[in-house]
């Protein structure tokens, strides 16, 4: 997911940078929506250079995210971005998204040093996380390494068939680790590898989208009456603020890419409106050139027949914009069953809203948590 809204954004103007340092991957993902490049490529440092300039112009804060292939393996590379970023005088915060399979002593420097938020890629227990993505005890490795080096981190899991159901698992998983700060959900894209019906998972079932996220919810309730520091779930994040909100008639812009505010950078210098659409020739431009196309408006209501009468009516979320245009009809709901399934949640017990949003909706012994 891209950086969240704030306001209109003026045209042209880039908050939300991604930086594909390398096409080269040490995983073969399944579903991988880059599918398997047949031509490993590292960015130049010219590119990178020029990618970092479009974003100068801008006023307010900026994103730069680092991602791959595997960031890790181009450790030149991000020392450059870190680097070249500092010249840069829009306030900003940098991220890197790794596999953790490739973290070693230079890279936990370097994201220490550049203060680099952190994303692993982790579906869920080490027998899923090996089926879908491979080499999980390396994966497994780093996050060991990440809490040894009291680097904090989040994970973010692909939701798919294979998953949806043990999404609990991965909560417990993560409790182990006092550095964890949180789960982000990215609903499957068939697109790449995750196009391929024979070999791909597909994507969930309603039902098991709805079965799957209520036990992940027990679970974290249950986690975080533990913890110091709580395991926050993106989504259910999202959920709460948008049911503070009045209603607004209209759709919601879902992110940065939604209004033309990101730009996501191959390594050959080719730029696209988001990571996910990054290496489809339909919506390629040149780094020098104009700002590439947006993605087609595809709306997540349009998707549904039973929006009224939704405790988001009025004040829903939307969805990934590349992934409604990429998924086939059916698929495109699913975000809609993960919203309501995480809005019940916080309205079970009919306390007003407000509650749901303090650390206190963790905490069992102060209160009784937003429940299912």
């Amino acid at each position: 997911m891209d950086a969240p809204l704030s306001s209109p954004t003026p045209a042209g103007q880039i908050n939300y940078l991604i930086l594909a340092l390398t096409t080269r991957c040490n995983l073969c993902c399944r579903y991988c929506y880059h599918g398997n490049p047949e031509k490993r490529l590292d960015m130049d440092p010219s590119i990178l250079e020029r990618a970092l300039m479009r974003t100068a112009t801008g006023s307010g804060p900026l994103h730069i995210q680092l991602t791959g292939g595997e960031p890790c393996l181009v450790p030149d590379l991000i020392e450059a971005a870190c680097q070249k970023a500092r010249q840069l005088r829009r306030p900003r915060t940098m991220g890197i998204q790794v596999n953790g399979t490739c973290l070693t002593p230079r890279v936990i420097d370097l994201i220490r040093t550049h203060q680099l938020q952190v994303g692993v890629s982790l579906d869920g227990s080490p027998r899923v996380q090996e089926s879908l993505r491979g080499q999980a005890a390396e994966t497994l490795r780093g996050l060991m390494l990440l809490e040894q080096e009291r680097i904090p981190f989040r994970v973010t899991a692909v939701v798919s068939n294979e998953n949806v159901g043990q999404l609990d698992r991965l909560a417990w998983l993560l409790a182990a680790f006092r550095q964890a700060r949180g789960i982000g959900l990215d609903l499957l894209v068939t697109k790449g590898n995750g196009a391929d019906a024979d070999r791909a998972p597909h994507p969930a079932q309603p039902e098991e989208m709805a079965r799957g996220i209520r036990a992940l919810v027990k679970a974290l309730t249950s986690i975080n009456g533990q913890r110091e520091t709580p395991l926050r779930l993106r989504e259910w994040d999202l959920v709460r603020r948008m049911l503070k909100r009045s209603d607004e008639p209209g759709e919601r812009l879902f992110c940065q890419a939604a209004q033309g505010a990101s730009l996501a950078v191959h390594p050959d210098g080719r730029c696209f409106p988001c990571s996910q659409s990054l290496g489809d020739e339909r919506f390629a431009a040149h780094l020098d050139g104009p700002l590439p196309p947006t993605l087609p408006p595809v709306s997540l209501r349009a998707s549904r027949s039973d929006c009224d009468g939704c405790p988001l009516e009025h004040r829903c979320p939307g969805d990934c914009p590349s992934r409604l245009f990429y998924n086939p009809a059916p698929a495109r709901s699913l975000a809609c069953t993960l919203y309501q399934t995480l809005a019940t949640a916080c309205m079970a017990d009919q306390r007003p809203q407000a509650d749901c949003s303090s650390r206190d909706m963790f905490t069992q012994k102060r209160r009784q948590p937003c429940r299912l």
